[in-house]
């Protein structure tokens, strides 16, 4: 019997500069992958999951995701939103949500994409006791390397080092964290900041989580057509 999962909360408030020659009209969130809305899939994803609980931090045209979505009772979730008024970047989502966290929570970015079970994600973060626990996955699975963060990971599954949109990485992080809410007092006051350039790269207790699966990022045109194509494969 798989066990239910915490809360996940779905970072989509940004901008979505790299998708803008392809996607102008809505917040990256909502891009039509394989005739849907790209979320859809990551909610029925974590549903898949046991998750039953999701927040989204929206920003930009957040209220076009709150229309389409609602308080997802017609796709058997929990649905709460955090609204950020001026872009804040992932790290300032996470801390303007701070009064909806439970003390442990998923973290998924919202332009990304994977298979991957989530229990073993969390029962690593749980047995190591971190602050953060990051999946990774080959380089080789990831159309750009270069547009996703890079990792290094020790033998005891502590992060060594963690540089944003390097090109070269062997190991890449897939944007989905399970985290404590002890690092949110932890993030900087000054916005917009990222976890990933302004958190992760100096946190104690960051650890990493090996996956089998791969992942796609719809963030750039290659990853959204990317996108396209394998899921316009799954069944209907």
């Amino acid at each position: 019997m798989k066990q239910q999962l915490p809360t996940a909360v779905i970072l989509a408030g940004g901008l979505g500069t790299r998708l803008r020659p392809l996607v102008s009209d809505r917040p990256k969130a909502l891009a039509v992958v394989a005739g849907r809305p790209f979320i859809l899939y990551q909610l029925e994803w974590l549903c898949r999951n046991f998750v039953q609980s999701v927040i989204i931090c929206v920003g930009y045209k957040g209220e076009q995701i709150v229309d389409c979505l609602g308080d997802g009772s017609h796709l058997g979730m929990k649905i709460a939103y955090s609204r950020e008024s001026t872009p804040l970047g992932t790290a300032g989502a996470l801390a303007e949500a701070a009064h909806l966290l439970p003390a442990e929570f998923l973290v998924l970015n919202g332009d990304t994409y994977t298979a991957m079970e989530l229990e073993p994600l969390w029962e690593a973060h749980h047995r190591r006791g971190a602050l953060a626990t990051l999946a990774a996955a080959p380089a080789v699975h990831v159309k750009d390397s270069a547009a996703v963060g890079s990792i290094k990971i020790g033998p005891d599954g502590r992060i060594l080092s963690f540089r944003e949109k390097q090109p070269g990485a062997k190991l890449v992080s897939m944007g989905i964290y399970a985290v404590s809410r002890e690092l949110v007092p932890l993030i900087p006051q000054q916005r917009p900041c990222s976890l990933e350039r302004d958190v992760f790269p100096n946190l104690p207790g960051l650890y990493g989580y090996l996956s089998p699966a791969s992942f796609i990022d719809i963030g750039t045109p290659t990853g959204y057509r990317a996108a396209n194509r394998q899921l316009s494969k799954l069944p209907t």
